[in-house]
């Protein structure tokens, strides 16, 4: 599925342009066209780089080949890499790593941080002098205008043993097709152009050059106040009854994980042949 009409390049910087799509203030306004970017992406920083942390180590252990005491280290490369969050945990556990960023604001705060090389632009317009032993895209491919020339060109730069993950929502699972036009992936029709299912996504996939190694559902672990205000995107009065009903109200700075079956995350190799 995609969305109609598209929003044109001009929109997407106006979109992408300002730091304010990292600091939503009226992300929960009634008028859905402020459903877009994050409420505060900053605070969700430990708990994001938590899961990334499981994911880098699951790669090292499961699927790269490179060992990483090595002179010559494995190289990562986040396409859509936001603020830096995961480059920052895949540094850490040893990969040299590299990231490709749409918003101007996002790769300033990146240089103002970190040594890491990040190339601003689009995909389809960015020169890649090398080639990488993992790609990721998190929460990324339903943001891209072309996705299936993007990720043919990712092929080209990629390891004979390399591992491309990818992150979207799942629009056919269980949870998405009960919430509908309610949940917050669909409503976001100022930034997602593209939606896949674990069948189109595999057939794109392949097509663009790649081979689809294993699919799962994926949850994520938020503060227990952020993950009530989610819910007024659905019910603000059942976000306002949940914020009432918990006590005592230190409660609410608990982290919980949620898995709502609504978001998958694929690993993929190279296609051979």
């Amino acid at each position: 599925m995609w969305l109609h009409p598209r929003p044109s390049r001009s929109q997407l910087y106006d979109i992408y342009g300002s730091m304010e799509y990292y600091s939503n203030k009226e992300f929960f306004n009634k008028d859905k066209s402020k459903i877009y970017g994050y409420v505060d992406y900053l605070a969700e920083r430990i708990n994001k780089q938590y899961g990334y942390r499981k994911i880098v180590r699951k790669v090292k252990e499961h699927y790269l080949r490179k060992n990483l005491s090595s002179a010559q280290k494995a190289k990562w490369l986040d396409a859509g890499c936001g603020l830096g969050f995961l480059m920052d945990v895949a540094f850490d556990e040893g990969f040299t790593v590299a990231g490709v960023e749409f918003s101007l604001p996002a790769i300033q705060y990146i240089r103002s941080k970190y040594t890491f090389p990040v190339k601003y632009g689009l995909l389809s317009e960015i020169d890649f002098s090398e080639s990488y032993d993992v790609i990721s895209m998190f929460d990324v491919i339903e943001h891209l205008i072309n996705p299936i020339s993007d990720l043919q060109k990712l092929r080209q730069h990629i390891e004979d043993d390399g591992i491309l993950i990818i992150q979207t929502m799942d629009c056919d699972s269980l949870a998405s097709r009960l919430l509908g036009k309610k949940l917050e992936d669909f409503r976001r029709t100022r930034e997602h152009l593209f939606f896949f299912n674990r069948s189109s996504l595999r057939k794109i996939l392949e097509h663009c050059g790649w081979k689809i190694l294993e699919v799962r559902l994926h949850g994520q672990t938020f503060q227990l106040s952020a993950l009530i205000e989610r819910t007024a995107v659905y019910s603000p009065i059942l976000s306002r009854l949940l914020k009432a009903m918990i006590y005592p109200k230190w409660l609410l700075e608990a982290n919980i994980f949620v898995n709502p079956g609504t978001k998958m995350l694929v690993f993929a190799g190279v296609k051979k042949g």
